[in-house]
């Protein structure tokens, strides 16, 4: 289930009162599209009318899910929503220095029953597809010239968010559990 931050239940908090006013002021139909919205699973009509419109009728960049621990997820979102700076934003650089030969992804071998369970979420972000492409084939010229561990969009997704806010394999060893 996502997390709720204060934004979220502001803007709820927002539109609620847009509907309101919208009634008083004589805009039921506007009104009822502000309702419409704010249902359960309103959301879902406004993605797709936002994909099949869009203003270049262009659909929106495809989703990259990164599985990550929940607290690292929730803490990145915390700190980029602090500094102003997108959590998209940070992915793109991160991942442009990674085809730029400028960063270098530390990626764990998977190994089962290594520790304590922790709770794991994914945090799903809408990066440039034209990066995506160049990312993709970065890895699989890094994949086939022997790389091990294997690379995966994901785990560099991943390595990209834990490397800009010190979480993960970047904690300081200090801060680490």
């Amino acid at each position: 289930m996502p997390s709720t931050t204060n934004a979220d239940l502001k803007l709820r908090d927002d539109l609620t009162a847009a509907s309101t006013k919208l009634r008083q002021v004589g805009s039921p139909d506007l009104a009822a599209a502000v309702d419409k919205v704010l249902a359960p699973g309103g959301w879902g009509s406004l993605r797709r009318s936002e994909a099949a419109a869009g203003t270049s009728g262009a659909a929106l960049p495809p989703n990259v899910s990164i599985p990550m621990f929940t607290t690292d997820r929730d803490t990145a979102k915390r700190l980029a929503e602090q500094a102003g700076d997108p959590l998209t934003g940070v992915l793109e650089r991160g991942l442009a220095d990674f085809v730029a030969g400028t960063f270098e992804p530390r990626v764990a071998r998977a190994t089962r029953g290594s520790g304590a369970a922790q709770a794991t979420s994914l945090l799903n972000l809408r990066p440039d597809p034209e990066l995506m492409a160049r990312v993709r084939e970065r890895i699989a010229e890094l994949n086939e010239a022997g790389r091990s561990p294997k690379l995966s969009v994901s785990n560099v997704a991943r390595a990209v968010i834990e490397h800009r806010f010190q979480l993960g394999q970047y904690k300081p060893a200090d801060k680490a559990q």
